[in-house]
């Protein structure tokens, strides 16, 4: 179940909300220990990956040169839980950490925004999960991410799962947005080629959604199409060499123009789709995504024929003598081709996810706001119709 309703808005699209500084190029987090104010204790938020591939001994050996303290905490899981954070903050309590620095993807980085909310305020998670927006300030929190996805370090969300109740919550607020963000290609290097699809996956639907979004405007169009030209184009290179530098430079603009567009436009039904699918399926959040942003778009036509045919466009579609109806289609069988190119699965049995529908997984598609920023508002039957058209591959 995902408590991310209706309550849990994007701000207005007049008003404007960012990460105030970001570092980004080959080599910027060389440039970390210069900005961290040396006044604070830093806790690094992590897991066991990153540490595993040397990227927080990296971090931590650049602070602690300029004589900054740290501590690590690297236990994050795949959709960190609310006992994971609270462990860190316990453990940031114990060790007089008073700053928060968030290396990894999304799931890392969710935690870091969490653990520095808590820090910060006595408020439980679920009572932010149910709609109250953290206030400012949060503990001092920097957003370095390893991966080219969710586009955290842009965002005023973070999303953190109940266990026991098996509900995922969105926490938000202006405060969640890092005070520094470092987005530095090297620190992709060792991305393995799945999670690299996968996070693709993950920040084209994030553009794609908020480019035909009930709240879209003209700046999230801009942000959201840039996101997708650059995706289009450099997906497929990144997955193919972690270690092209400009591929993975393109990627994590792309991720942070595709966080900032659906943190003022919002997303829609991929979203309310997967959150559900993540649940019970404990499937990643991309690959949701890669499954059903192509059935989703399919649904979407008739309500959104010149948003898709923009995207179809920025997709590098050949548009000459197409109506926007037929371009619009166009835009489905281009994103289907781009996540085949990639490896990424088009059904249940292709993810080797053993697919139950429950009637409880329909229920929690239609409180969330995703689903009400969607250009077509679904009935129940075009929910079940949509997670049941992926028992097999489409046509």
């Amino acid at each position: 179940m995902t408590r991310n309703d209706r309550r849990a808005a994007p701000p207005s699209p007049r008003q404007l909300h960012f990460c105030p500084r970001v570092l980004c190029g080959a080599g910027v987090l060389a440039e970390l220990p210069g900005v961290l104010e040396p006044t604070n204790k830093y806790l690094l938020v992590t897991d066991e990956g990153i540490s595993t591939a040397g990227l927080a001994k990296l971090v931590c050996d650049l602070i602690a040169a300029r004589g900054i303290r740290h501590e690590v905490f690297d236990r994050v899981c795949v959709d960190p839980d609310v006992a994971i954070v609270e462990e860190a903050v316990a453990f940031a309590h114990e060790t007089a950490c008073t700053a928060v620095i968030g290396l990894g993807g999304g799931s890392s980085l969710d935690a870091a925004k969490a653990v520095a909310t808590r820090l910060a305020w006595p408020n439980s998670l679920a009572e932010y999960g149910r709609g109250m927006e953290v206030p400012v300030p949060i503990a001092p929190l920097v957003a370095i991410p390893t991966t080219a996805g969710t586009g955290s370090e842009a965002t005023r969300v973070a999303v953190i799962t109940d266990r026991e109740q098996n509900e995922k919550m969105a926490i938000r607020g202006d405060a969640l947005l890092p005070q520094l963000a470092v987005l530095d290609p090297d620190l992709l290097t060792t991305l393995p080629p799945r999670v690299a699809a996968e996070c693709g996956a993950d920040a084209l639907t994030h553009a794609i959604e908020a480019c035909v979004s009930k709240q879209a405007s003209a700046w999230t169009d801009m942000l959201a199409l840039a996101a997708i030209r650059s995706i289009g184009e450099y997906l497929p290179r990144l997955v193919s060499d972690p270690a092209d530098a400009e591929a993975a430079e393109e990627m994590l603009l792309a991720a942070n123009f595709a966080g900032q567009a659906f943190t003022h436009a919002g997303l829609g039904l991929v979203h309310s789709l997967g959150e559900p699918l993540g649940a019970f399926h404990h499937t990643s959040h991309g690959l949701s995504c890669a499954l059903f942003l192509p059935v989703v778009m399919e649904y979407n036509l008739a309500a959104a024929s010149p948003g898709y045919s923009r995207i179809a466009a920025a997709l590098g579609e050949n548009l000459e003598g197409m109506t926007i109806e037929g371009a619009a289609t166009a835009s489905v069988a281009s994103v289907r081709r781009l996540f085949a190119s990639v490896g990424l699965p088009a059904s249940y049995r292709e993810a080797n996810i053993d697919f139950v529908l429950r009637s409880d997984m329909v229920d929690q598609v239609f409180p969330q706001y995703s689903t009400s920023c969607n250009p077509r508002h679904p009935k129940r039957e075009d929910v079940v119709r949509l997670f049941e058209s992926l028992d097999s591959n489409p046509a």
